[in-house]
């Protein structure tokens, strides 16, 4: 079945799923499993774009970053792009390449090793806290502890950013997609968030020794603009906090109901490395983000014409069989070298280190004081267009 787009037709199979409602937002796996019945390549209906969902047609084309481009934006929406374009994530080649070079330093494996003793104190202490109480929300107690407590004083944006990091994030997230009503606050937000990063006294303001400061300082003697330098700063606000503490909450969902994995880790600490990998790909925090085609190109038989924005549909390739046998089985053990959660190519996560490491520290403090987890109740999604995460994860620790 052919659809009509302007003046092209798609030959791609039609899917009505949609992807910003809240049932899909709220459990996105059934519709990432429609859609990939289908075909590698969808073109869905209810929005009027096309959307890779297959993994190897989905690697390959992130892999093609000349043709699948970011630097016009990664929203489905071209009015928000325009605010959002010149982050390192909204950018191509070569600009990328030097924007990333800029923020990626302290969160390099090596830069990290020196934080690494304080994030394992305060993970050793949240879990005591925690532990000691028998029952508590993963989602909402424990998952952010690490990241407000640590990332947000290492970013250093100051008294005037630091408490609206997670907001100005979340809803950078929302507008990446359709947020649907919650469009206007979130519009709020990031329009708050643009004048925080315009205002001259901001730079006067950021912490002497924090990320954010080193960042624009190294861009303004690189040439670059200080209003533009400034902007840097975004590279910390929106990936450092909020897909961390979806991944969290979401592995201790995984561990309550998947007892035997966490057995496993407990007895053989080196898993947690791979571990970390699986619960990325089941969970999968970025949903999807666009690209814009630069020039026609066919996928998986599929053709796309050049000017369309493209849904690259991230959690959708993390659970396609071809790719991972039992996709909806949490294994430790599996072989997940290559998937999606932290994005690929260029513009792979630029915090997957910081996450990693943080993950790691927080689920070895458990494993040394809990036997298992057990849910004592629903878990209640947290609706963003873009983020897949939940906002209460109620669990009580056996110990």
């Amino acid at each position: 079945m052919s659809i009509e787009k302007g003046t092209a037709l798609s030959n791609a199979p039609v899917c009505d799923v949609d992807l910003y409602s809240d049932e899909t937002i709220s459990n996105p796996v059934p519709a990432y499993h429609r859609m990939l019945a289908l075909g590698s390549v969808i073109w869905l209906e209810k929005h009027g774009f096309h959307g890779i969902c297959g993994f190897s047609a989905l690697t390959e084309s992130l892999r093609n970053h000349q043709v699948f481009r970011s630097g016009e934006g990664v929203s489905i929406n071209d009015d928000v792009n325009k605010l959002l374009v010149g982050s390192t994530l909204n950018s191509d080649p070569p600009r990328h390449d030097q924007t990333r070079a800029i923020t990626f330093g302290p969160l390099s494996p090596r830069a990290l090793e020196t934080v690494r003793e304080r994030i394992e104190q305060e993970a050793q202490f949240i879990a005591e806290k925690l532990v000691a109480r028998g029952s508590f929300d993963a989602a909402s107690e424990l998952a952010p502890y690490l990241p407000l407590t640590i990332v947000r004083d290492l970013v250093g944006l100051g008294d005037g950013g630091k408490d609206q990091m997670l907001g100005w994030g979340a809803a950078t997230f929302e507008l990446m997609g359709d947020p649907k009503e919650r469009r206007p606050e979130a519009v709020a937000k990031l329009q708050a968030m643009r004048g925080f990063l315009e205002d001259a006294d901001t730079l006067s303001g950021l912490s002497d020794d924090g990320w954010a400061k080193r960042a624009t300082d190294i861009g303004i003697e690189q040439g670059i603009a200080p209003s533009k330098a400034a902007e840097l700063m975004r590279d910390y606000i929106a990936p450092s906090l909020d897909t961390t503490i979806s991944a969290i909450g979401y592995g201790i969902k995984l561990f309550a109901q998947f007892p035997e994995q966490w057995d496993k880790f407990r007895e053989d600490r080196a898993l947690i490395r791979n571990g970390i990998e699986e619960i990325v790909r089941m969970n999968t925090p970025i949903r999807a983000f666009s690209r814009y085609l630069s020039e026609d190109i066919e996928v998986a038989g599929v053709n796309l014409t050049k000017g369309s924005r493209i849904q690259m549909i991230f959690g959708a390739a993390n659970r396609d069989a071809a790719r991972f046998p039992e996709p909806d089985t949490f294994d430790l053990e599996r072989k997940v070298r290559g998937h999606v959660g932290f994005g690929h190519g260029v513009h792979a996560c630029l915090g997957m280190h910081l996450a990693r490491l943080e993950m790691a520290c927080l689920f070895n403090a458990l494993a040394d004081r809990v036997k298992r987890f057990e849910l004592t109740g629903p878990t209640v999604p947290a609706i963003n267009s873009t983020i897949h995460s939940f906002a209460s994860v109620p669990v009580r620790a056996v110990i």
